[in-house]
């Protein structure tokens, strides 16, 4: 036991940040996003979203669309002014199915195939809608449509996406290297429905937290998600080629100057991405659950734990990635269903190792927040809202407080300038404010 606790004092030294090491890794942010701006070679890929944030004001019935991941979404939404929103008819479907066999996200599939099955949601979405926005689109023009698009890809215009790589188990073809808002309209035309819907705005998860936080509090000025995966945007006063201000997409989750322990670099040489998203990979609940599974597995090969649970959790402690942030979570909250992973006899230890990977991941992604901060206020002379989604900072007990805490710490007499608020979410609220911001743009 005493040889379990050294280790874990050995352990705690490696993953701690300290407030000195806060106010540094900020600074590399800072600079790393400094770089990106004026188009050097940077880790931060600052993308412009070509959209301003939201005033409040916007009013309208809007199409929203959202596709990030096993689940597509589609919503009339509308929007009513004063931060007030309204979905109004909302329908998921499911890419893949396994009782028909279809799934589309089979590199068997064709871009043709899955952008004829978004169109049919969104045909679906309209025949439906209470206030038959098909029909009304003859008299008052086309139905304005915003599409959450959460993969990466490049854009030129508030209306393109050309997608640079699939990921989240998608394997379509014929879709990387296209246009996602041309093989939408496409598909639109073949539904007969051209000249009723224009995709108008794509956007990420990240902006369309953004929207749809400042739609409802004007004061918000940064965006973050925390949860299976990390990103943040915010808006910048001052975009090189950009006349007024615009919502910046960091892709945070590529940073690539925070401290590395041996098992975060054993995680990534282990990826699918080795080199890539190497922040992610140190706070996000997709790796925590793994880095966690690393570290166990690590201290009971060393003769520091007893044996793992048998059966099944060998099987599942030897599967990378079978441990989730969920999982996590349920062993922090003392939830029976952890018993298949965790024996009691390990409980503290095992505890012990999450929350110092939860204190590490909050310290992290304070650090980056603190980095915008100081690059949009140099000497926090001004009030600044964060706006924070994911199931990390919702679900992850202790994550908000220690992200607060470490906030505070670093920041001191001018913790105050800063507030971090759990956002609405709705990504598909977003897409329907990117849409209306389009309108005004037009």
């Amino acid at each position: 036991m005493c040889l379990l606790k050294q280790v874990l004092t050995q352990l705690e030294n490696e993953l701690s940040i300290s407030q000195t090491q806060i106010l540094t890794i900020a600074a590399l942010f800072q600079a790393h996003m400094e770089q990106g701006l004026s188009g050097r070679v940077s880790s931060l890929k600052m993308f412009p979203s070509y959209l301003p944030a939201p005033s409040g004001s916007e009013t309208g019935t809007f199409l929203a669309f959202d596709f990030g991941g096993s689940n597509l979404r589609a919503a009339v939404v509308k929007l009513k002014g004063e931060g007030n929103y309204q979905e109004q008819y909302r329908l998921a479907r499911p890419l893949s199915e396994p009782e028909s066999g279809r799934d589309y996200r089979s590199s068997t599939v064709t871009a043709e195939e899955l952008f004829d099955f978004l169109a049919g949601i969104i045909q679906e979405v309209l025949n439906n809608s209470p206030e038959n926005l098909k029909l009304s689109s003859s008299t008052s023009g086309l139905i304005s449509l915003g599409f959450a698009f959460s993969f990466p890809y490049r854009q030129q215009k508030l209306e393109e996406g050309v997608l640079l790589n699939w990921n989240k188990e998608v394997k379509t073809s014929g879709v990387v290297g296209e246009d996602v808002g041309k093989l939408l309209s496409a598909a639109l035309m073949r539904r007969g429905l051209g000249n009723v819907v224009r995709p108008a705005a794509i956007i990420n998860d990240t902006v369309a937290n953004f929207l749809t936080a400042a739609y409802q509090d004007p004061t918000v000025d940064i965006a973050s998600i925390v949860g299976t995966g990390h990103n943040t945007c915010y808006l910048e006063p001052k975009a090189p080629g950009f006349p007024t201000p615009i919502i910046i997409n960091t892709e945070s989750g590529n940073f690539s100057a925070a401290p590395e322990t041996t098992y975060d670099q054993i995680l990534d040489q282990l990826s699918d991405n080795p080199g890539e998203q190497k922040f992610e990979k140190k706070l996000s609940g997709k790796y925590l659950g793994e880095l966690f599974r690393q570290i166990v597995l690590d201290f009971s090969q060393r003769g520091l734990l007893g044996r793992l649970n048998n059966p099944p959790a060998p099987a599942d402690w030897n599967q990378p990635y079978s441990i989730s942030g969920k999982d996590l979570a349920l062993i922090c909250l003392n939830e029976d269903s952890h018993s298949r992973l965790v024996p009691k006899e390990m409980d503290f230890a095992l505890k012990y190792i999450i929350n110092l990977l939860i204190k590490r991941s909050s310290r992290l992604v304070a650090a980056s927040l603190i980095g915008i901060v100081r690059h949009l206020d140099p000497h926090l002379n001004h009030h600044h809202s964060v706006a924070i989604d994911g199931s990390m900072y919702k679900g992850m007990p202790g994550y908000a407080q220690e992200l607060t805490t470490a906030l505070s710490e670093a920041l001191k007499s001018k913790a105050s300038q800063v507030t971090v608020k759990l956002s609405a979410g709705g990504s598909l609220t977003g897409a329907a404010i990117a849409a209306a911001l389009a309108k005004q743009i037009k």
